[in-house]
């Protein structure tokens, strides 16, 4: 333009001059990383996943998981958009968590998720399962409380491992649904707005109004748990008033999809409660992080809605990118990857051949700073976790028949009614004994031999058993509930001790509220073989979480002259140990009809 100007001046014109049009800003580009139900795995977990492989159509077996290869991945995605990317999670970060992280009340998980980079975090069911002051503690710091038998709390043995101190979490809980009774306060902050590339981005965190049937009374008492829909909904508005552009909800409550594999992004048959609640949720949300149900999945709404989740155990992440216009601040595209967290731990096969990885999948190194606590850890509890206390003929797992058995339930509803039976419960001995399948958090079926570190990641919660009287009319009552609201859809069958049976029709609608089911066949309650009979009473041995009504097992709280037994993984490892071989039972002792 000026040498334009120049000539025209020369030439003795005059020289009109117009400004340039401004360059179109280019689109932000704004990057999240999620995870969910991490239980403390900083160890890989036990078993593979089935991803998709293009010389296969069966797919292939992978070994995923560790934090050092977590940490690894997260760092790697981070440089993607430096500057631009947040590390998020949807609850469930502890609790029911491996022997290395339990052992030491998930001191290590909260360290090593720190040094990860996690920022932000919604609370999930699990992270109440020591109760309100252990879940503070875990965001505040402190060494966890010297035991009345002074077994536990003993600074440098199994808390404040680290110089004496535990810090407690860096990144921030949130838990807008979760209030004081008392006070009406928020347990922790209902939301957290951070800043990006100049845009505002508002998280809302909070966990399933159904947490209190999930846990003990003593994990939640004082506190109420609010409607997550209503929830999210009163505090859209506020939000936006404070200059916030893009919402994201981290939800601790899930769906699922049928895919075969990992990795399958069409979302086929997506379902269940995260999808009734997203869709009533306010058009201003944006992104929907969803867990609790240990799915995998990148699904979306007709009303362009997202809704993610990243499996469990730390065996993937959850890799979203928003596009945001650059003047306006909304989202105009949306993408989300769940990427595996592909360790180099060796998959074999049936007959013990090591299992290449596909040609399209790359494996991790470890993070030599995460490696080296993992490995501390590891190191500490393997006198313990290393030693065997029995062997399995083969597999035990939680896979169910279609009455709702599995082998690894019986066996443990056998270990618990052995465990209760013996002769120092004299005429108190049990008669049967029941197991939820929430409690039972992993397979056996890594080797024939059974150490006491698998029996824990089994059983993580370690919860004793209780022993009390039932009547039939109680007992069958018991069962009904299995089916009746707020239990999920299909019911949530236990699994039962060797000499109890009975029969449900699944022809009979699921009770809509208590005392409406009918499920279980009038006369088919047998004990060794006699009908159970309704007056009489009889020993019935079940967890401490379920005596005091989780699960939504009410019934359980009208239980008389109880008594305490032994923790239910000890009592499992004894149950072993008597066996020496312990072989998968034949699932006949539940029937169903239709």
């Amino acid at each position: 333009m000026a040498s334009v100007c120049l000539w025209a001046a020369l030439a003795g014109v005059s020289c009109l001059t117009f400004a340039a049009e401004p360059a179109a800003k280019e689109p932000i580009t704004l990057s999240l990383i999620a995870l969910n139900d991490f239980h403390g795995n900083i160890l890989p977990p036990t078993g593979t996943v089935l991803v998709p492989d293009r010389s296969n159509d069966a797919g292939a077996r992978v070994s995923t998981g560790g934090a050092a290869y977590l940490s690894t991945l997260v760092h790697s995605l981070k440089q993607l958009n430096p500057q631009r990317t947040l590390v998020v999670a949807a609850g469930d970060m502890v609790g029911a968590s491996q022997l290395t992280s339990g052992l030491f009340h998930d001191e290590p998980t909260i360290d090593i998720l720190s040094q990860i980079g996690l920022e932000i975090a919604s609370v999930g069911n699990h992270e109440f399962d020591k109760g309100r002051s252990e879940l503070l503690r875990m965001q505040t710091g402190g060494c966890f409380p010297k035991t009345a038998d002074g077994t536990s709390g003993i600074v440098g043995v199994d808390t404040c491992m680290n110089q004496g101190q535990f810090k407690g979490a860096s990144f921030q809980y949130l838990a807008a649904n979760v209030t004081d009774q008392k006070t009406g306060e928020t347990l922790f902050p209902p939301y957290a707005i951070r800043t990006l590339g100049g845009v505002k981005i508002g998280f809302i965190g909070l966990t399933l109004k159904e947490t209190p049937s999930m846990v003990t009374p003593a994990g939640v008492a004082g506190l109420q748990f609010g409607d997550e829909v209503e929830t999210i909904n009163r505090l859209v508005p506020e939000l936006k008033s404070k200059g916030v552009h893009v919402i994201v909800v981290l939800i601790h409550q899930g769906g699922e999809t049928r895919a075969k594999t990992l990795l399958d992004k069409s979302c086929p048959g997506f379902s269940g409660e995260i999808i009734k609640l997203a869709d009533r949720m306010d058009p201003a949300v944006d992104l929907v992080l969803s867990g609790h149900t240990h799915q995998e999945y990148v699904c979306f709404r007709p009303d362009g809605k997202l809704i993610t989740q990243s499996g469990s155990y730390g065996r993937l992440v959850t890799k979203v990118d928003l596009t945001l216009d650059a003047v306006t601040k909304k989202v105009i595209a949306k993408d989300a990857n769940n990427k595996l967290v592909l360790n180099d731990l060796a998959v074999k096969d049936s007959t013990g051949k090591v299992l290449a990885v596909p040609a399209e999948y790359s494996t991790l190194q470890r993070d030599p700073a995460i490696d080296q606590i993992v490995r501390r850890y590891g190191d500490l509890t393997a006198t313990i976790a290393d030693v065997v206390v029995g062997r399995i003929s083969s597999v035990l797992d939680r896979k169910t028949n279609t009455a709702g058995e599995n082998t690894l339930g019986a066996v443990i509803a056998d270990a618990f009614l052995a465990g209760t039976s013996d002769s120092s419960y004299g005429d108190k001995a049990a008669q049967i004994a029941m197991t939820n399948k929430g409690g039972i958090r992993s397979d056996l079926s890594s080797s024939l031999t059974v150490t006491f570190g698998q029996l824990f990641n089994v059983m993580p919660f370690n919860n004793n058993l209780i022993t009390m009287d039932l009547t039939g009319e109680q007992l069958l009552r018991l069962l009904e509930q299995q089916w009746e609201k707020p239990q999920p859809a299909g019911g949530r069958i236990m699994s039962i001790s060797q000499g109890f049976s009975y029969t449900w029709d699944a022809s009979q609608p699921e009770g809509a509220a208590p005392g409406t089911g009918h499920r279980v066949v009038p006369g088919s309650m047998k004990l060794h073989g006699e009908p159970i009979k309704m007056s009489k009473t009889y020993r019935i041995t079940v967890s401490d979480f379920l005596a005091s009504g989780g699960d939504s097992y009410n019934l359980l709280k009208q239980g008389r002259n109880l008594q305490t037994g032994e923790i239910d993984s000890v009592a499992t490892k004894l149950y072993f140990r008597v066996k020496g071989v312990v072989n998968a039972p034949v699932l006949d002792r539940i029937s169903r009809l239709n």
